[in-house]
């Protein structure tokens, strides 16, 4: 009652919005289950949804295979009930839309709620499996979202048997506790798992411990129905040869009964027992022994028939142990059906389960090695014929985990059998891959190719490169580089062609610049491009010259004629458009300069081999350069051009970073009050493919948006900390860094001045080779001197930035208008503090002039936009004015700045910095400062 207690008062600290985790760990059989399902009895009597799963130790390899029950189950509840299912519908294609799809092929009920027809289609080799993996994580969430919110409920999942779970389970349990990020809402979810004690892995996940006491003698008396006076003998007697353990004692229990050692008394109505007898009986110390030798009394068909489902797992339902009756010709319900009633399975909705997972431990290892060796591999063979055109995969997966289990020794015959499992494997990897188990889908490309006779590369080299190919990808989404550079080692010595060698020479240029390689990554993509004919020509021409030369390829074709490109079919053109994608990622924070070269090789071969997802990439960064270069109004159009080109490649794996980039030339021409709703979309669209690096980007430039827009600082305070989380949590270093920077300014305009720490030997690093990372470093501390006006710090940082500026992104960003503001406005600054001597009155001059290219660029952007820039274009001037000591001038220009700020619903960012004026004039504009500081 004390455990149950503590568990409820958790659950409902949940449901009013705290996040808790209850773990129960003990040993086997001692009730952790039974508590559970007791709890769950609760939560269903005050109207919450309770879904349940169990891992099981023989893994059948279907992915997410706990996950999936339970969300199956529950979508199998709601079928059954009309408005509920239209309630679902409704809200899932609302808030996930066609991304259901994905999270369909985990649960086959939601596809029969949402009426969608599964295609047993491979996976999409178009999108990366990072992406792919992330994306299902981020769908799990939503989808416990929408079941809380539809039903106005909490939601709470129960795993048991943690101690088996797979690695892609315990990564998506994590993003469903964590669901972190700006745009999570759900609030409303409680975590419940068992695990057996001693036996967990050490994921931070389960570092919950919660104490758990063996059950005592009062089981003896509470089963017997007899006081504990009564049953003191007995109970001493049984807790000395059980040690306490629940399921012991209960068994022990049930063979004294069958034995007549304790039997019913009709003359004393009650229960009596033969103490001498009980006391000398042996019984073994372990309870697995004990069990083992309970299943060792059946007959030999009810043995043969329990021994056989332990070899596939806890549970099994009834339609799956009638198929292997019809593969294997045996007659296992009925026998069964004994063994439900001997109280070693259970049976519940057609469902048969083992009592206990020690039950079926023991029913296994009855078996010697060899023989469940042979056992395995005859079931797997059995029912690999069933699994040809079945949609959800469980028979493919169970049959192939039959035969994994068994292993290459048990091949009977190799000149068949290995070639045939090899392949059973292949497809079970590929059907994982489309349900986003990357683990589970390597272990079956690593199981298949294991299968595989000596001379494989040259006896059957189409099936031995897909193994090898894909295992590479999987092994890299992994993170397993080791893995992944045998695997491509393998590829590059036997496969026969450079085409056949691609695939892994992108995955692993890809491996280089996730681990940090980033030079190296990009020189082997560029020499791979240059191999498939690819030039992009003098790398070191003028960015001007490249983006004149894209407009000028451009004006041969209208919107519509681009829009109506057929789509690419030439794969190695695919490949190659896949390496430019990643190229412009990556050099965009090495070599800026050089990024519009690969713009425009992205948009001319769209144009002449037709659209791939990678071509709205091409058009949204071409838009993003031309908007830099100063053509605001021609940037916009290829930005609008680029999301439309989203829907007309029938793909949105490239959608988050459209978005990311478009958004920001957006905000030079419409309202900026609107650019903060467009980063909120980037950032879902980004989790719903999994490409977390463009939420990560989206979230810290719609912080930006936020506070040039004018949000509350405190407002500000918390959503800065959501997005630090985020990215701690996904380890995005160099975002983090950058992000880190924006705080801290955030943090001193409030008040908080945070203890100043060492800067880390990483950050260092980082600072010393990304130009992006530095130039955020010294703008953000030249920002906060200035608003503090401490002259020194001002004046050093901002000569650091403005060293660095021009070796930042090509693309344009909205806080490259918001920089220019303030350098301004530092620079007036600086140069009415530089009044002393010669060579200050030389700085005087040279920061005047920074100032006025300042204002310049301001009064160019605000004609783009009067709504964003006019304020602090005015702002400018009226500083401009101060420095030439004009009065009236600068009261007018404060005046039309204070206007323009009250008409365009904006703050008047950097009005406050009218205290900078120069001592000669300021008490005549102390009015005009006093409605700026307003």
């Amino acid at each position: 009652k004390t455990e149950l207690s503590t568990i409820i008062d958790a659950y409902r600290r949940s449901s009013s919005g705290e996040k808790e985790l209850v773990t129960l760990s003990g040993q086997s059989g001692t009730g952790k289950s039974l508590l559970a399902y007791e709890f769950g009895k609760y939560v269903i009597s005050t109207g919450g949804i309770f879904l349940s799963g169990k891992f099981d130790q023989l893994q059948q390899g279907k992915p997410f295979s706990a996950l999936a029950s339970a969300f199956n189950q529950y979508c199998g509840i709601l079928l059954q009930t009309c408005d509920l299912k239209l309630k679902l519908t409704h809200q899932v294609n609302h808030v996930m839309g066609r991304e259901a799809y994905h999270l369909a092929k985990l649960i086959p009920n939601l596809a029969l709620i949402l009426g969608l027809e599964m295609r047993s289609n491979n996976v999409n080799h178009d999108e990366g499996c990072i992406n792919a993996q992330k994306r299902l994580q981020y769908l799990l969430c939503k989808f416990v979202e929408v079941i809380s919110n539809s039903f106005a409920t909490p939601v709470t999942l129960f795993l048991d048997d943690l101690q088996w779970a797979d690695p892609a389970s315990i990564a998506a349990v994590n993003q469903l506790l964590l669901n972190g990020g700006p745009a999570s809402q759900n609030k409303r979810f409680f975590f419940l798992g068992c695990y057996r004690e001693g036996e967990i892995n050490s994921n931070p996940l389960w570092g919950v411990i919660c104490n758990n006491d063996l059950l005592d003698a009062r089981m003896v008396s509470e089963t017997l129905c007899l006081s504990p006076r009564l049953t003191r003998s007995l109970s001493s007697i049984i807790y000395h040869k059980t040690k306490g353990n629940p399921l012991f004692v209960s068994r022990l229990m049930l063979s004294l009964s069958k034995e007549g050692l304790l039997r019913p008394s009709l003359s004393r109505r009650r229960w009596e027992w033969d103490k001498a007898r009980i006391q000398c009986q042996k019984l073994p110390d372990d309870v697995a022994e004990f069990l083992m030798r309970s299943i060792e009394a059946l007959s030999d068909d009810v043995k043969s028939s329990i021994c056989v489902l332990s070899c596939f797992g806890a549970s099994r339902d009834r339609e799956f142990i009638k198929t292997l009756e019809r593969s294997l010709q045996m007659d296992l319900l009925d026998n069964l059906d004994v063994a439900v009633q001997e109280g070693l399975l259970d049976k519940t909705d057609d469902q048969y389960r083992f009592s206990h997972d020690r039950i079926q431990e023991a029913a296994y290892n009855i078996m010697g090695y060899l023989d469940r060796c042979r056992f395995h591999f005859n079931y797997g063979m059995a029912l690999a014929p069933l699994a040809a055109g079945e949609e959800d995969g469980s028979i493919l997966f169970a049959a192939v985990s039959q035969l994994n289990l068994a292993g290459p020794e048990a091949v009977q015959d190799e000149s068949q059998n290995n070639i045939i499992v090899a392949n059973l494997n292949l497809r079970a990897g590929k059907k994982a891959m489309e349900m986003s188990d990357f683990v589970a889908a390597y272990t079956y490309f690593d199981n298949g190719i294991s299968f595989l006779r000596k001379n494989h590369w040259k006896e059957h080299y189409a099936l031995s490169l897909e193994l090898f190919d894909l295992a590479a990808e999987c092994a890299h989404t992994n993170g397993d580089i080791v893995s992944l550079q045998l695997l491509c080692e393998q590829v590059l010595t036997y496969g026969r062609s450079f085409r056949d060698q691609l695939n892994v020479m992108y995955v692993f240029t890809c491996a280089l610049a996730f681990s940090a390689r980033l030079p190296e990554a990009i020189e082997k993509g560029l020499d791979i491009l240059s191999k498939l004919g690819i030039d992009l020509g003098d790398l070191g021409s003028s960015m001007e010259v490249c983006a004149q030369e894209t407009k000028y390829l451009l004006s041969s074709y209208t919107d519509d004629e681009i829009l109506n490109t057929r789509r690419m079919t030439d794969t190695t053109m695919i490949m190659a458009m896949k390496f430019l994608g990643k190229l412009e990622l990556g050099m965009t924070q090495i070599m800026p300069k050089s990024v519009p070269h690969v713009t425009q090789q992205i948009i001319q071969l769209s144009l002449d081999h037709g659209l791939s997802p990678v071509s709205p990439i091409g058009f949204v960064h071409f838009g993003s350069y031309m908007a830099k270069l100063g053509d605001i109004r021609g940037g916009y159009h290829y930005v609008k051009l680029a999301f439309s080109l989203l829907d007309k490649v029938g793909s949105r794996e490239s959608a988050g970073e459209v978005i990311c980039i478009g958004t920001q030339v957006r905000a030079y021409v419409e309202p900026l009050q609107a650019a903060l709703e467009y980063h909120t979309e980037g950032y879902k669209a980004a989790m719903a493919s999994g490409d977390i690096i463009q939420a990560a980007l989206n979230s810290m430039l719609g912080c930006g948006n936020s506070i040039y827009a004018g949000t509350n600082l405190q407002i500000m305070q918390e959503k800065c900390a959501e997005v630090m989380k985020f990215m701690e949590e996904r380890k995005l270093v160099i975002f983090m860094f950058q992000m880190q920077y924006f705080m801290h300014s955030v943090l001193k305009l409030i008040g908080i001045d945070e203890e100043s720490k060492q800067v880390s030997a990483e950050e260092q690093s980082i600072l010393a080779t990304n130009n992006s990372v530095m130039t955020s470093y010294f703008y953000q501390k030249a920002y906060t001197s200035f608003m503090f006006r401490s002259y020194d710090g001002t004046k050093d940082n901002t000569e650091k930035y403005l060293a660095c500026i021009g070796h930042t992104w090509a693309n344009l960003f909205l806080h490259h208008a918001f920089q220019t503001f303030y350098i301004g406005l530092i620079s007036f600054w600086l140069a009415r503090k530089s009044t002393d001597g010669q060579r200050q009155q030389q700085q005087q001059q040279q920061w005047y002039e920074r100032g006025k290219s300042s204002k310049v660029a301001l009064q160019k952007w605000a004609e783009s936009s009067l709504w964003t820039f006019e304020n602090k274009w005015f702002l400018l001037e009226a500083e401009d004015a101060c420095c030439n000591n004009d009065v009236e001038a600068a009261k007018m220009y404060y005046d039309k700045a204070i206007s323009s700020a009250k008409d365009h619903k904006v703050i008047a960012s950097g009005l406050s910095s009218s205290n900078s004026v120069a001592p000669s004039v300021e008490d005549a504009l102390l009015s005009s400062m006093e409605d700026a500081l307003r």
